[in-house]
């Protein structure tokens, strides 16, 4: 009997019924699958280039890093080095001086007595580490021990640039002020680069005398210029620390 404004179904349309249901399900379950798939591949493509992206930013970054890391250790390398020979010409220059009696004389090069009045300072680069600082990116380079030294170095730079600049003022404002009634001052300063450094200026003689108070500026500036090669010294070695970190990553 069929049921009133209906149709009877029979088993044979159920199972069709049945079919029909579980083929849209199986669909709908492919579909979702799909969306899903695509959207893991979307986020795989993104994170992908964010990481390329990064691997390149780095990378430039380094690079830069690189050049004015080894630029500055040259310099550095250059500056001690003419350090270390104005220490060793005031060293020539405090040993006479602390001979007594006072009031001797002897003649020295003009290349030995200019080293007492003159000085010099560093000009180290900072570009790329001071715009990586100011960009508050500094975080984003993945070695640690690299971030730490780079963040490290701009503090030890400038203290070496500051016993430089003690260095220099007490050859300026007190030193050269002191000796000023010296006769040996004059000639001292014509062979004092940038203005002389010659070799027919550097190889004239000058004659100087003996004095304590001579021996005491000397020896005032020999210390002076001692802590400046120490501070340079460690500016070199922590640069050469990050050069070679830096060289390390560039490698990977």
């Amino acid at each position: 009997m069929l049921p009133k404004g209906g149709v009877r179904l029979t088993r044979n349309h159920e199972g069709i019924l049945i079919n029909l249901r579980s083929i849209e399900l199986s669909r709908a379950g492919a579909e979702i699958v799909i969306v899903v798939v695509g959207i893991l591949i979307a986020f795989g493509l993104d994170s992908w280039w964010d990481s390329r992206k990064q691997v390149e930013w780095e990378y430039g970054q380094l690079e830069l890093l690189r050049d004015e890391a080894q630029s500055n250790i040259e310099h550095i390398e250059s500056v001690i080095e003419a350090h270390e020979r104005t220490v060793a010409d005031v060293g020539v220059i405090l040993g006479f001086a602390t001979q007594e009696p006072f009031g001797e004389l002897a003649e020295f090069k003009n290349g030995v007595v200019s080293s007492l009045i003159q000085w010099r300072t560093s000009e180290l680069s900072m570009g790329a580490l001071d715009a990586l600082l100011a960009s508050g990116e500094l975080g984003k380079l993945k070695n640690p021990e690299l971030r730490a030294s780079l963040a490290a170095w701009k503090s030890i730079a400038l203290d070496a640039q500051e016993k430089e600049n003690l260095a220099r003022d007490f050859v300026e404002y007190v030193l050269t002020p002191a000796l000023s009634d010296e006769e040996f001052i004059a000639p001292a300063y014509e062979a004092r680069p940038p203005y002389g450094n010659t070799s027919e200026l550097l190889k004239r003689s000058i004659v100087v005398g003996s004095s304590a108070k001579l021996r005491s500026l000397s020896a005032a500036r020999l210390g002076h210029i001692r802590m400046a090669i120490y501070s340079q010294n460690r500016a070199l070695e922590a640069i050469q620390e990050i050069l070679l970190l830096i060289d390390s990553e560039l490698a990977h």
